[in-house]
């Protein structure tokens, strides 16, 4: 394929965003693309890169009065679009890959429209890091405000875009985003990895270490003031990796430290030495769209500790609790440091566990995921949008749900059906989670929903129930989800699914499939709830349906069994390995499931 890329920087190690659009172009030339690059440089020098085999089409600096200062502060440049650069980079080829939504971006995607090459976008550029630095990262509403900018002037015109993180693409159905979203990490180089002779450091001290721009955002200081805290905090040596605006403070805050930290910038194999060097990561940082620098560091076999922030992805490579510290907390995350030093053991097999859950990042599968959503984008029309709840639909399903669906199902249920739950306080301090059932009667979802109220689960429905005029639209508004029938939209359909995990919600299945009511066994499971929970890493709360016949004076007026709706303990991930974590949690919430239903038969 003939592929253009264009980014405002190339060519420096200077971000994130270059650096993955510098390892794309490098690796897609070596696997026999024709790569094009327009970015910002010096125009003479446009033309063929001999070491790497792209070629390369520059465009001058677009210098913005502030904007541009404040750039140049954080190593970032925009380019001016000029349109004959540009045709001539965009003509004949067979897709173009957008990086970034600056006016370079946006000129790209007009003359790619006009010329009718395919485009794709990406998202690399997280609101948040826009407000922090300009010191309103605390407002929530311009952050919002960001996302439906960046909506309105750029990427409503893409059917298709490149998200480096589940995290961010959670985000942008959340503001509204429509395209077709693909999820696809930036990539770790494969020299990134563990070094099975390597030796620490012999100065006895325990070194930690932390990547990044030395901005804001990134939150340095929380780990210098943790290491103050430490009881170990003699023996301690501190490296930061990168550069940024805050550098000075940061040095003078170090300066109280026994062990003062040692900054630097480190080319790739420097990098790749300290990394080894090291007996543990720690990833501070409130905003990050993945956070590549952390997946680089556990590549390399080093155990991280991350902020557990809200708007960063980052905390998705937690394989436990133990590598989540509370986002800002100094005193939780000196804790989790002095932890880890005292236990020497479990940083060796934690690191060789995160060493193994870091070839999912490799940079060999980011290549192959890019060129299917390449092949894709150049031959389909924008994609089915219908697993996508518009902002009118949700608010009138919301008043429906609490307003009246959820009253006249309490009354039912617990008056008519005499229905009991038992066990909600395990549902106190609920994030995400799927949840499963026995279907074994008509408003088994409705008691499930009654039970984990007043939060609005998601339904994952066969195709059948949605389609009709009145039941399809209750269904649609209680929850429901058409389950679509084919591969590929299903598996379009299960990366919906975890974008809404990502959000907080609660997914339920039915994982014996049909409805069999007044079952009192339990039929094989099918596979679907227990793959998304492995892919989305989050628990797994099996709920039990069980009857028991009515006693006392309920035997005059109720002839059916009653029903009562056990809450079971959370499961959560027990492996990295996906398809291990679906078959012993399949195998665990089966037999609880199956206990309670034998001991409410005794009882």
């Amino acid at each position: 394929m003939i592929i253009t890329l264009v980014n405002d920087t190339f060519g420096i190690n200077n971000n994130g965003t270059t650096i993955s659009a510098m390892r794309f172009a490098k690796s897609l030339a070596e696997r026999g693309h024709m790569v094009r690059i327009v970015a910002c440089g010096d125009p003479d020098k446009s033309g063929i890169d001999p070491e790497h085999g792209y070629e390369l089409f520059y465009v001058p600096e677009l210098v913005v009065p502030i904007i541009s200062k404040i750039a140049h502060n954080h190593n970032t440049l925009f380019a001016k679009p000029d349109k004959s650069v540009l045709e001539k980079a965009i003509k004949g080829a067979d897709i173009v890959h957008i990086y970034q939504p600056w006016p370079l971006g946006s000129q790209a995607e007009k003359i790619a429209r006009k010329l009718g090459v395919p485009c794709i976008a990406a998202f690399h550029i997280q609101p948040e890091n826009i407000t922090y630095n300009i010191g309103l990262g605390w407002v929530p509403f311009l952050n919002h405000l960001v996302y439906y900018l960046l909506y309105l002037f750029f990427y409503h015109r893409f059917s298709h875009i490149h998200c480096p993180s589940k995290f961010i693409a959670a985000q942008l159905r959340c503001h509204g985003y429509r395209a077709h979203l693909h999820v696809i990490s930036n990539g770790v180089d494969p020299d990134f990895h563990p070094e099975p002779n390597s030796k620490k450091g012999t100065d006895n001290l325990f070194n930690i270490l932390m990547i990044g721009r030395l901005s804001p955002e990134k939150r340095q200081d929380v780990l210098i003031k943790a290491i103050r805290k430490s009881r170990y905090e003699k023996s301690i040596q501190l490296y930061f990796a990168g550069q940024g605006p805050k550098e000075g403070r940061l040095r003078r805050m170090g300066e109280k430290l026994t062990n003062p930290p040692i900054f630097g910038y480190y080319n790739k194999e420097e990098l790749i030495g300290l990394i080894r060097n090291c007996d543990l990561y720690v990833h501070t940082s409130d905003i990050e769209i993945e956070g590549i620098s952390c997946i680089e560091a556990f590549s390399c076999g080093l155990v991280p500790v991350i902020s557990d922030s809200k708007r960063s992805a980052t905390k998705q490579f937690a394989l436990g609790p133990m590598n989540l510290f509370k986002a800002g907390n100094v005193s939780h995350l000196a804790q989790r440091i002095d932890t880890w030093i005292e236990n020497p053991q479990g940083l060796m097999e934690i690191g060789n566990m995160y060493a193994q859950f870091a070839k999912k990042f490799s940079l060999e599968n980011s290549i192959r995921k890019i060129e299917k959503v390449y092949k894709l984008a150049s031959s389909e029309k924008r994609p089915s949008q219908s697993y996508i709840w518009r902002g009118t639909y949700r608010l009138f399903s919301s008043l429906f749900y609490y307003l009246i669906a959820i009253p006249l199902i309490f009354l039912w249920t617990r008056i008519v059906l005499g229905v009991r739950v038992v066990g909600e306080r395990r549902l106190r301090n609920l994030n995400s989670a799927i949840t499963v059932c026995n279907h074994v009667h008509l408003l088994d979802s409705a008691l499930v929903g009654l039970a984990l109220f007043p939060r609005k689960l998601v339904f994952p429905t066969i195709k059948k129930n949605t389609e009709t005029f009145w039941l399809g639209n209750i269904v649609k508004l209680l929850g429901g989800i058409a389950i679509p029938g084919n591969v590929t939209e299903l598996k379009h359909f299960f990366a919906e699914m975890e974008y809404l995990l990502m959000k907080g919600r609660i997914v339920h299945f039915f994982p014996e499939g049909e409805l069999k009511p007044y079952d009192t066994g339990l039929r094989t499971f099918k596979k679907g709830a227990f793959y998304l929970a492995a892919q989305a890493r989050v628990p797994i709360i099996p709920i039990t349906i069980a009857f028991k016949q009515p006693k006392g004076i309920a035997k005059l007026y109720r002839r059916k069994p009653t029903m009562v709706v056990h809450i079971g303990e959370p499961v959560p991930p027990v492996s990295v390995d996906l398809k291990t974590d679906q078959r012993i949690r399949s195998e665990i919430i089966q037999t609880q499931m199956n206990d309670i239903i034998a001991n409410t038969a005794l009882n």
